[in-house]
């Protein structure tokens, strides 16, 4: 990866002008003007003749150099696209992944315009929250395919659980929870053959420091309402596109077990009476087992049922 401007400051004593010229390759000139460049992004960077630059403090702006700084993926991240506003990052990052975009290419915007969940639900997306996409191309059969989510959700929940000391519970298929209420949401879409996913579009959107729609407090909540402070969300992202990148590792390494057991670490849900509505029915049983697949096996009235998907609520 090639070092930035940002890799050579130092946070708490000056770095010569000299120096960083000599490291990045270029004219102290040039270091003047990248310099400048920073500060209208809200860098705060202080300078004295004769000492250098010293790096005051940082926006909590997901731009790709802040994620990139001292973080070196195998697969997740290796490529990052960051808006200050778009449509929607999934619609984004599949028109990315029909290219051929390189697997681990994350999309973030500040805001979505059009932010969706699953089936097709608006998903609130203003200012301050995390609203990012994800390229996969992880080589599983389609049936396999709900072990992408589960392996998205734990990264979240152990991003949630280092940056801020909470302990997040993972909802299945695709939220997790906080006081029982949704602090985020996974939407993973595919485009699949018979025997294979041709490519996987994580999108996750976590609130952070944003506003909770009027009309939504019964049902979500963000994290700087439960902690009383501002959330770095800069921190918070670079944590979970780290564990999700070592979670994958995984599970392109076909090692279901230890992506299993991580997901029933924050899932509190064997042994719990559910409701799924799978759009036909409604099914109502005991929770037995999650397979490998990532599907639920009920206890119901009528036997054992297996749940490949749907909406889930606990009675």
């Amino acid at each position: 990866m090639k070092k930035s401007l940002l890799d050579f400051l130092l946070e708490g004593r000056f770095v010569s002008g000299e120096k960083l010229a000599s490291n990045l390759g270029i004219s102290r000139a040039a270091v003047w003007k990248k310099v400048n460049s920073l500060r209208k992004y809200g860098y705060k960077i202080k300078s004295i003749k004769n000492k250098g630059y010293r790096l005051v403090s940082r926006p909590d702006i997901p731009f790709p150099e802040e994620i990139k700084t001292g973080f070196n993926p195998k697969i997740i991240g290796r490529e990052i696209h960051y808006f200050k506003e778009i449509n929607s990052t999934n619609l984004c990052a599949k028109k990315l992944a029909n290219e051929s975009t390189k697997e681990g290419t994350v999309v973030i915007a500040d805001i979505q315009l059009s932010g969706r969940g699953r089936k097709d639900r608006t998903w609130s997306s203003p200012l301050g929250g995390l609203w990012f996409s994800i390229v996969l191309y992880p080589k599983l059969p389609p049936e396999r395919g709900m072990l992408v989510t589960m392996t998205a959700s734990v990264a979240v929940a152990q991003a949630i659980k280092e940056i801020t000391g909470l302990n997040p519970n993972i909802k299945w298929p695709n939220d997790v929870i906080l006081y029982k209420k949704k602090v985020c949401g996974v939407l993973t879409e595919m485009e699949a053959e018979m025997d294979r996913i041709n490519y996987s579009i994580i999108g996750i959107g976590i609130n952070v420091n944003n506003e909770i729609e009027e009309g939504l407090h019964d049902i979500a909540i963000s994290l700087k309402s439960i902690v009383g402070n501002h959330i770095s969300r800069v921190k918070l992202l670079k944590s979970m596109l780290k564990h999700l990148d070592e979670n994958y590792v995984k599970l392109v390494a076909k090692d279901y077990k230890t992506i299993r057991e991580l997901w029933f670490s924050f899932a509190d849900i064997i042994g719990k009476k559910i409701q799924v509505n799978d759009e036909k029915e409604d099914i109502s049983g005991v929770v037995i087992d999650v397979d490998e697949s990532g599907c639920l096996i009920l206890e119901t009235d009528k036997g054992q049922v297996r749940i490949v998907s749907g909406d889930m609520s606990f009675l």
